[in-house]
């Protein structure tokens, strides 16, 4: 008898849990809006909306919805709504996953026993779910903050105005970071390189390097890093000429994907991308 309570009891609390992971929502509406997100897009097949503080950070789009991915995960992208590059990917290839996640109509009808402000939501064509969400211990490709600061500052000082880009004012670049901090090739993901505020943008890089050649505490890039040993890695560099002619940088290592077809990966030192 007192096997059959202790199953009892195991079950009812497994159900409780489960049901605590289940979300409804306030609103009709929103519930509307995922139906019409996996009708417009078939090759979605879910999303995971990462949330901190109740605000919506990240997101994965689940599906093979890209072809021109050379490595790294070809049924999950990943896109940071803190990166400016991401952003504008976002909206130009999924614009109603783009209103709808950015939008805090659907957060605010969030209807879930013991919500935590830190969590996952799972949604799917025909169920959504929520779970605990914790920031990563990985220390990804990026900026050495300090060394940005100079960087801008000196694409804001040696700036003149006659460099007018010839589409609009943003580049959008993909480079590989090498274990010294160091760019390798590089690539084009938005934007034209015979433009001048490209050619501006290598010229003013190339002189920052000849400056700090020798000190590489103040490299600009900072490699993926994996108990302390640096791995060639990706970087995505956001670069923006704002209408008051000062300029705007910013970038992301995150779960970049190699898009180079002509990147030739070292054997003994292979490319890490997260």
């Amino acid at each position: 008898m007192k096997l059959i309570c202790y199953f009892l009891v195991i079950f009812i609390c497994f159900n409780t849990a489960l049901a605590q992971n289940k979300v409804h929502f306030r609103n009709k509406h929103v519930r509307k809006d995922i139906v019409k997100i996996f009708e417009n897009y078939p090759d979605v097949n879910g999303l995971q909306i990462n949330f901190w503080n109740d605000t919506a950070e990240s997101i994965y789009i689940l599906g093979k919805i890209e072809d021109n991915i050379l490595k790294g995960s070809k049924y999950k992208t990943y896109y940071s709504l803190k990166y400016a590059g991401n952003l504008l990917f976002l909206k130009k290839k999924f614009p109603m996953i783009d209103e709808f996640v950015l939008s805090n109509r659907f957060a605010n009808n969030i209807v879930v026993l013991e919500k935590e402000r830190n969590f996952v939501l799972a949604v799917e064509r025909l169920s959504t779910s929520i779970k605990p969400f914790s920031h990563t211990g990985s220390v990804f490709c990026g900026f050495r903050h300090s060394s940005l600061l100079k960087f801008v500052k000196r694409l804001n000082t040696q700036y003149k105005e006659i460099i007018v880009p010839s589409g609009d004012s943003i580049l959008i670049i993909q480079a590989i970071v090498n274990k010294d901090g160091t760019l390798g090739k590089k690539m084009l993901l938005h934007g034209n390189e015979d433009d001048q505020l490209y050619q501006y943008l290598c010229e003013n890089y190339e002189a920052y390097l000849a400056e700090d050649r020798v000190d590489q505490q103040r490299r600009l890039f900072l490699p993926y890093r994996s108990g302390g040993t640096p791995f060639t890695s990706v970087i995505e560099i956001f670069v923006r000429l704002n209408p008051d002619k000062t300029f705007t940088v910013n970038g992301s290592g995150r779960e970049r994907k190699l898009r180079m077809k002509d990147y030739e990966e070292d054997p003994n030192d292979p490319l890490q991308v997260f």
